[in-house]
This record gives C-alpha cells, structure tokens and sequence, in this order.
C-alpha cells in the first residue's frame, strides 16, 4: 500500500515537472546548472512545498489573530498595555546592560535574515553584533473604532491587521497588501500602496511612535512633541532605535470594489494617463496601479483584445500591453474577457 502511494506520488510529481516546465523549458546553458534545475523543479516545488506551508503559515497567522482577538476581550487594555509595559523594560534593560558592558558589537534585531523581506541571503547579524529580541512583541493593543486609529507593536503583520480590522470594515490607510511585512518594517521603512497617490506614503498615516534608543531611554514621538525625530524615523531602517509600538489611521472600507480595465499601447500613453486619473482630485479612483504582459495585435485576433486565451494563443508575434488597473469603490460589475 506504501509502496503504491509512493508510485503514485512520483508520478504525479514527474508529470508536474513536465506540464510545469512549458515552451521555455530548454533554458540557455549559459545560466548555471544550479539555476535551470530549479527552474525546471519550480512547479513540484511550488504544488508540494511552497502552497502546503503558506496554508500552514495561514492557519499559524488566524490562529494568532483569534487567539490575540480573545486575550483583550478577557484581559482587558490594561492587561495587554501593561504586559507592553513590560517588553519595553526588557529591551530597557538588555540596552542598558550593552552600554555598561562597553556597547560590545552592533545593536540589531534577533529576527533572522529568512524571516525578513529581502533578496539578500545574509544579513550580517551573526558578526559583532548584539541583538535584541522583538519578535514577541507582536500585539494589535487596541483598535479605535470610533476615532479610526490602530496601536500595535512592531511584530505585527500586514496579514494578522488585515484579518483583525476587515470584520469591523476597517483598515490601514495605507494598507500594504504583503502579508509576511511587519508594521514595524514599514514604519522605519518605505510604505507605498495603489491609493498612495491620494493618500500618500504609509509614513504619512503615522500618528505616534514609542522607541526605545541606544542609551535605553523610551521616546514617545509625535509631529508636535518631537517633529526632528518623528520625521526621522520613515527611511531610517531602525537606525534611529528600536520600534515597540505604533499608532496609525485607520480607514472604513466598502464591501465593494468596481475595476476598470485600460490597456495602453506605450510606457508615454501609460504614463500620461495615469498623472491624469492622480490628478482629478475627489473624483480620482480610490486604488490606482499598472502592470506589463505581452499580448497579440494580430493573427487570431482581428481586433486589439485583452483577454487571455487570444493573447496566448498566438506565436508569431508579440505586443508590450501596458495595462492599467482602475479600481473605484462603487457597484461591481462583471469583467467578461478578463484574463484575471
């Protein structure tokens, strides 16, 4: 019985190889042979590892949002504030043992370099460095339903937000759709997001931020109390010191999204129009954003056409399609032809 289930295992997953690997299978041998077998395993990779452990990390990420949702409906703002309170004086005396220590190595985080929204491999954080630990600090504190703002410590996911304010209509002003990025990654970061171009930059949300600096001391920053600082910290990339927490805007959401479809022929005519849809100020669409695929003028299509069976059917030729996606919050319609 084993034995069969193996059999059949092995053969779904050549047959993945094959299906996976498409007209582009044959790679040029000028990419290394490291690069072009993962090319060729991309698709088992991405059906039998990559989607089981994002359902898992799912199922991590709901459980932390209930379970987070019930600890302050039981414990109480004061329960939770005051187990912040203690995190903070924590990491106050972590950074204040390095600096009578001598400041031995350089402050970073402990978070390791996988979890981390990079490119690159290494980090550096295991040569001459002292870490700080952050990671539990990962708590939505409270969420203001009438004033329409969120206070939460710099753990805490895109995902885990997006999960706790949608059942109550709301969400981040700029509301950055990777679910795996901290709030404490774009607050020290660069936060931008297809409703920027009303809104502005995630760091324009901001209201409060709580640090702590290298000397241990616990800044509680506002526009008003410390403008040099509270303008300091976007872009810093925690070098102005270690984030605990962050209150930003929140907005009201509609059940409804209506998207509207503009394709343009050229990077100019994309461009041209969408500083025109930015700049029609209350009448401008809510979400706003572009994306590039080829598609075909000719052959099996008489007529320009974006759908998707006519622009993959054709292999004579190809055509840089600049597409621009134009999301309006009002009724929704149906989208025939739609290669999304």
């Amino acid at each position: 019985m084993l034995l069969a289930v193996l059999t059949c295992f092995l053969a779904v997953v050549v047959f993945t190889i094959f299906a996976g690997a498409g007209p582009n299978a044959s790679l040029s041998k000028e990419f290394p042979w490291q690069f072009r077998l993962a090319a060729a395993l991309r698709t088992p990779v991405l059906m039998f590892i990559v989607i089981p452990l994002s359902y898992i990390q799912g199922l991590r990420r709901n459980y932390r949002t209930w379970s987070g949702a019930r600890a302050r409906a039981a414990l109480g703002d004061d329960a939770i504030m005051a187990k912040h309170a203690a995190d903070v004086q924590a990491i106050v005396a972590k950074l204040t043992a390095w600096n009578k220590a001598g400041r031995p190595g350089k402050l970073r985080t402990a978070r390791p370099s996988w979890a981390s929204m990079s490119t690159k491999l290494g980090s550096g954080k295991d040569v001459d460095t002292y870490k700080i630990e952050i990671r539990q600090m990962n708590s939505i504190l409270r969420v203001d339903k009438e004033g329409l703002t969120v206070t939460a410590e710099p753990s805490v996911t895109m995902g885990e937000l997006t999960h706790a304010l949608m059942p109550h209509g709301l969400a981040l002003q700029t509301h950055v759709e990777m679910e795996s990025i901290t709030i404490g990654g774009i607050a020290c970061g660069f936060g931008i997001e297809t409703n920027s171009h009303k809104v502005g930059l995630f760091q324009e949300s901001v209201l409060a931020y709580e640090m702590v600096d290298a000397n241990g001391k616990v800044h509680h920053v506002t526009k008003d109390s410390d403008p040099e600082l509270f303008y300091a910290i976007p872009w810093s990339c925690g070098t102005a010191g270690f984030l605990v927490s962050i209150k930003v805007r929140l907005v009201r959401t509609k059940p409804f999204v209506r998207v509207r479809y503009e394709p343009t022929r050229s990077p100019e005519e994309l461009t041209a129009r969408m500083t025109a849809l930015s700049k029609m100020g209350d009448k401008a669409p809510v979400f706003l954003e572009a994306s590039l695929r080829t598609c075909c003028t000719c052959c099996t299509c008489d007529t320009y056409c974006t759908c998707y069976t006519c622009c993959t059917s054709c292999t004579c030729c190809t055509y840089c399609t600049y597409e621009l996606h134009v999301y309006m919050t009002t009724t929704p319609r149906l989208l025939p032809c739609s290669p999304f």
